[in-house]
């Protein structure tokens, strides 16, 4: 298996099927790859949705809510494939993502994350998004890093220990994670192309607690011996601090 995609969801039936069908539909012949669901309690017919969707290469896990950190870490756990992407039930993979990425995958000690789209709710397309190559510096300065799209080596995660479970639904757990690697030594490869599609909408979580966030983000910040936590013009949704 050369690739596990792992979609973390919590009553998003409504784009659920969406997203499922962007991760199944790939452009790709040469690239084996799985789908792993992993519905955190949902209770909105997901679990209905999940159980007439049927592909051999899909897998899906039920679990009691326990919030999206220990639901994206049991799916690198049954993930098979040498790396792993983990999709956003809401957010959506483009049709060339892994052939594109794929070429990019010539290393077991980096993570890699493409450029983007943002969408609303709706599907109407907002803004894409241009990412500078990576620099330690200016991720540091970014303040959160997308789950959705970033490609990690499996025995990469195995290694850091996946998602930190401590704060349920931080917000950032993403970032967390990505500052543990870079505090490590570990670099990220930038792919130049808008390979998936972000939904901002406002049932996001970084929209309905985004002050939570904020002192999450500054206690991260203490904790690496970073300074002020601070964020830059990619910002995922644009937010400035002072």
């Amino acid at each position: 298996m050369d690739i596990s995609i792992v979609i973390t969801t919590y009553n998003y039936a409504q784009y659920l099927n969406q997203c499922l069908d962007s991760c199944l539909n790939q452009n790709v012949s040469d690239f084996e790859h799985e789908v792993i669901v992993i519905d955190d309690g949902s209770t909105d017919g997901t679990k209905e949705l999940l159980e007439n969707k049927k592909d051999v290469r899909l897998r899906v896990f039920h679990l009691a809510n326990n919030g999206i950190e220990a639901a994206s870490n049991r799916g690198f756990t049954e993930a098979r494939g040498k790396y792993v992407v983990r999709v956003d039930a809401d957010d959506l993979l483009k049709p060339d993502y892994l052939r594109v990425m794929s070429a990019s995958l010539e290393s077991e000690s980096n993570f890699f994350y493409p450029d983007y789209e943002i969408i609303d709710g709706n599907d109407k397309l907002q803004e894409c998004i241009k990412l500078p190559p990576f620099t330690k510096e200016e991720v540091l300065g970014r303040g959160d890093f997308l789950a959705t799209g970033t490609v990690y080596p499996r025995s990469l995660l195995q290694t850091i220990g996946g998602y930190n479970t401590t704060t349920r639904n931080c917000g950032l757990e993403n970032y967390e994670l990505i500052l543990k690697l870079i505090q490590n030594g570990v670099e990220g490869i930038h792919v130049s192309r808008p390979l998936f599609r972000y939904r901002r909408h406002s049932s996001n979580i970084s929209t309905k607690r985004l002050n939570d966030i904020i002192e999450y983000g500054q206690k991260l910040f203490d904790d690496y011996h970073i300074g002020k936590y601070t964020t830059n013009q990619y910002h995922p949704y644009k937010l400035v601090l002072a």
